[in-house]
């Protein structure tokens, strides 16, 4: 039985939500390979890095108890593959972010290529040889970069002037998923589009192809279809949850509202999209039950 309180999304599809808190509280590609733990993080507004409300920790995923890392984190992150290390976006004196990985068991906290510019949103590959996250460092804008951990070497993947970010490896290591902001509308906010990158080609494929913010890219586990946030006939800044078919259509809109539904994220075993939205208030953690690439749905 889940810990969690379930509800219903207008649209259907059945959802728990995991968290309750009255300021935001967000999860970042953050559940672990073996479906037992979540990480997230909250944050009050204004909160300073040395604040109290500025926290971090795990949620057990069969009992929702949460393990206080705020002593460690202040942000949420991405466990290994096989769960030893944690990688996250920490704030520096600088005033600025850089990647550090976590072992578990010894409690080492490294940096990964530390530099002076803005670095956040990093994520694995399925081996755990590489982390992929997004920098400033070059000429001043967002580009993803991959740094193979038992070498130490840097390899810049983008090089658009465009803000790319939100990388993700494929489940077989062959591709990268992120997203780009081509430009803003007249109207108010802002064009993202879907991007695959090829690892061995360097090819970069766009995905999608419309004047809406279409963003936060997570594959599915048959490495094929893919669940993303986008404010597509509604308002900006007000995002629902879709997923792509493999020829780059929309097959299934799993929400709907008008809220921000964003960061989904699938679980290896695919029973389940983690995602954060602010449907209630306040930016909390929710999960939709999956069956296949369709949600798990029940009469509204």
């Amino acid at each position: 039985m889940s810990p969690f309180a379930k509800l219903v999304d207008p649209g259907g599809c059945v959802i728990e939500q995991m968290t309750t808190g009255n300021h935001d509280e967000y999860q970042v590609q953050g559940a672990s390979a073996d479906g037992k733990s979540l990480l997230m993080a909250g944050r009050l507004e204004g909160a300073a890095r040395d604040d109290p409300v500025l926290q971090a920790h795990e949620i057990d995923l069969a009992t929702g108890e949460k393990t206080d890392l705020s002593h460690i984190f202040e942000n949420s992150g991405t466990f290994s593959p096989d769960g030893r290390f944690i990688v996250v976006a920490q704030e520096t004196e600088n005033g600025k972010t850089d990647i550090f990985e976590y072992e578990r068991a010894t409690g080492e906290l490294r940096s990964v290529a530390s530099h002076e510019d803005w670095d956040w949103l990093p994520s694995y590959s399925p081996d755990g040889r590489f982390i992929l996250f997004n920098s400033y460092r070059v000429e001043g804008q967002s580009d993803i970069h991959l740094f193979e951990k038992s070498t130490g070497t840097l390899r810049r993947l983008t090089e658009d002037p465009r803000y790319d970010a939100h990388a993700q490896f494929s489940s077989d290591g062959k591709r990268i998923l992120y997203h780009r902001q081509q430009g803003t509308r007249d109207e108010g906010g802002y064009i993202f589009d879907l991007i695959v990158y090829d690892m061995e080609t360097g090819q970069k494929t766009q995905l999608t192809d419309a004047n809406y913010e279409e963003s936060y890219p997570a594959w599915a586990p048959d490495g094929r279809h893919i669940v993303y946030s986008s404010d597509i006939g509604g308002k900006h800044g007000k995002h629902n949850l879709y997923v792509l078919a493999p020829d780059g259509e929309t097959t299934v809109r799993l929400t709907e509202g008008d809220w921000k539904d964003s960061y989904a994220f699938w679980s290896r075993d695919g029973k389940f999209i983690y995602f954060n939205s602010d449907r209630a208030g306040a930016t909390n953690i929710y999960r939709m039950l999956m069956d296949g690439v369709e949600c798990v749905r029940e009469d509204v």
